[in-house]
């Protein structure tokens, strides 16, 4: 006869638990089960880390068909733009956007360690790249490497720092979400002191003032709360944290 596993409920919450689990998911009350003990070779109940896509899938093959997917449009515009205009002009800016997204979604699919900092290095690369391409083939000015590069590296390093931070290195979430908010006050600092300097040459801020105090006041809020135990406590409870 087939063997019925019977399983564990926590004791605190009632949720349905697996050999696998040795406290509860769901508000992380030690699991106690003298006719059950915690199996560490159980299969686990949820995976260990997020994937884009399952193991079994061909990554190769779904590249392979991003990429003609993308190459489709690129040489429709090119055939187009050659033939009519006799060169690549608009047709440049068809093919920077494939390219960019391209970027975006195929090497996702091979990242196996820091998929974060890798994919923040080449979507930043790309983004530029084609900002690049928009200011070389438009008739808008000279605004790339004193306007567009400095927003998009500011962007990037904030948003790398906030992942080693906040999900890395500091441990809490009221820490964590003080590291995320100390980072958005600096954020319009730095773009409306980029594009004062872009456009006048002088550095006068105005409104980023009114976005970034909030942020830090919001900031010390969390830091204050983090220290706070009964708080704490309370508020894992209620929102299951």
């Amino acid at each position: 006869m087939e063997q019925v596993i019977k399983m564990s409920y926590c004791v605190n919450c009632g949720v349905e638990l697996k050999p696998s689990e040795q406290m509860c998911p769901l508000c992380g009350t030690e699991v106690v089960n003298p006719r059950q003990p915690y199996d560490r070779k159980a299969p686990k109940p949820f995976p260990e880390r997020m994937d884009l896509f399952m193991p079994q899938d061909n990554r190769g093959f779904i590249a392979s068909i991003v990429t003609l997917v993308l190459m489709l449009p690129s040489a429709i515009c090119l055939s187009c733009d050659a033939a009519y205009t006799g060169g690549s002009g608009w047709s440049m800016l068809v093919v920077g956007a494939m390219a960019m997204l391209w970027v975006l979604i195929v090497p996702a699919l091979f990242f196996r360690r820091h998929p974060i900092v890798f994919g923040v290095v080449l979507d930043t690369g790309a983004l530029l790249g084609y900002l690049w391409i928009i200011e070389r083939y438009t008739e808008t000015g000279s605004w790339f490497l004193r306007l567009a590069l400095p927003i998009v590296l500011l962007l990037a390093v904030l948003f790398t720092l906030d992942y080693l931070l906040a999900f890395r290195l500091v441990r809490g979430r009221f820490r964590q979400a003080a590291v995320v908010m100390a980072s958005l006050s600096v954020l319009p600092v730095g773009i409306e002191m980029i594009i004062d300097s872009y456009l006048s040459g002088a550095i006068r801020l105005q409104w980023a003032v009114f976005v970034a105090i909030p942020c830090l006041i919001l900031a010390l809020l969390m830091l204050v709360l983090g220290r706070r135990e009964r708080f704490k406590e309370q508020m894992k409870k209620r929102l299951h944290m």
